[in-house]
C-alpha cells in the first residue's frame, strides 16, 4: 500500500473528522517523579526527554533541565531529583538545538556516563570540556545484551541552524534490546527515513516527537511505515509554548487515526516493556 498517497487523501479525511481530545496540565510537586524510575521501561519526564531502562541499563534521551532555553522558554514542572538518573549509562542526544543539548544539564549525570550525538552537537559540547562520542546514522554502540544504532533524521543539526536537511547533523536512534526494539525519532520532519527504520528494525515502541516538527498527518503517515509500533507521543509537558498541553487536538487526532497503538503517558509515569508486561500477565 502506498501510505504515502494514503496520508495524501484519506488520512486526511480521517482528520477532518471532530476528535474528542485529552487535555493534562503537567504541573505539581517534584513528586511526580519516582527517585528510580521503573524497571525495564520508558519513563517520561518532559519534553524530549525518557528515562529508558533496559535489565538495568539506563538510557536518557535529550535531556534539558534547566528554568529556561532559548531565553523565550520557561520550565513549568520541576526537574527530575538527582537521584532518579544518577544510574544513568548512556545519554542519547539528537541534535544541539537549545531544548535537546545543554551542557549544564548533562555536567549532573554520573561522570562515567557515555553521551552519544552527532558531530554538531559533540563539538558545541567539546568546546565546554564535555566529551560525547560522535555519531552518524548506521553507527552502532553497544549495550549489555543489545546495541543503540544512530539512524537518520531530517532536521537542522546546529546549535543555531535553521536549515532540515537528512545529512547526519541530527539523528534519531534505534535501541536494540532482549525486551523490545525502541525507536528514538528525535526531532525530525517526515522524510522516507521512517520506512527505512521500519524495513531494517520493525521497532515493538516508537518515542516520537510530535506537533513542533512531525504533524499529526505526517506522523500518522510515518507510524505506518514504521510498522504501526506502539507509539508514545513526546515533545511536550515541561516549557510552556504550544507544545506545554497534552494535545488537545493532536494528540485526539493521533488515537482517532491509530487507536490503541497511541499510548500517551504523562510526565512523570512508565510504560512496561512488553516482555515484561506479558511475564507479569502470565504470573496473575
Amino acid at each position: 500500500m502506498d501510505f504515502r498517497r494514503l496520508g495524501a487523501c484519506a488520512l486526511l479525511v480521517v482528520l477532518a473528522t471532530d476528535c474528542a481530545g485529552v487535555s493534562h496540565l503537567h504541573q505539581g510537586p517534584s513528586s511526580m517523579y519516582a527517585p528510580e524510575p521503573e524497571p525495564n521501561a520508558i519513563t517520561f519526564w518532559g519534553h524530549a526527554c525518557a528515562y529508558i531502562d533496559v535489565g538495568g541499563v539506563g538510557i536518557v534521551t535529550d535531556p534539558v533541565f534547566t528554568d529556561h532555553y532559548a531565553t523565550i522558554r520557561r520550565r513549568l514542572i520541576p526537574a527530575p531529583p538527582a537521584s532518579a538518573y544518577d544510574q544513568t549509562d548512556v545519554v542519547l542526544i539528537s541534535h544541539a538545538h537549545h531544548d535537546h543539548l545543554n551542557a549544564a544539564t548533562l555536567r549532573q549525570f554520573p561522570a562515567d556516563a557515555v553521551i552519544l550525538a552527532p558531530a554538531p552537537a559533540a563539538r558545541y559540547l567539546r568546546q565546554r570540556g564535555i566529551r560525547a562520542r560522535v555519531m552518524a546514522p548506521g553507527d552502532e554502540f553497544a549495550i549489555p545484551g543489545g546495541s543503540i544504532v544512530a539512524v537518520a533524521a531530517h532536521h537542522p543539526g546546529g546549535r543555531h541552524s535553521l536549515r532540515a536537511r537528512a545529512d547526519g547533523r541530527a539523528v534519531g536512534y534505534v535501541i536494540r534490546t532482549p525486551y523490545a526494539t525502541i525507536y528514538y525519532s528525535g526531532d525530525t520532519e517526515y522524510f522516507d527515513g521512517f520506512a527505512d527504520v521500519g524495513a531494517r528494525f520493525d521497532p515493538d515502541i516508537a518515542l516520537m516527537n510530535i506537533n513542533a516538527h512531525l504533524h499529526s498527518p505526517e506522523a500518522i503517515v510515518a507510524v505506518a511505515e514504521l510498522g504501526m509500533p506502539v507509539v508514545i507521543p513526546i515533545h511536550h509537558g515541561a516549557y510552556n509554548g504550544k507544545n506545554f498541553r497534552h494535545g488537545p487536538r493532536w494528540l485526539g487526532e493521533l488515537e482517532h487515526a491509530l487507536g490503541p497503538t497511541v499510548v500517551p503517558i504523562d510526565v512523570g509515569e512508565s510504560y512496561l516493556l512488553p516482555a515484561v508486561a506479558r511475564a507479569a500477565e502470565a504470573a496473575r
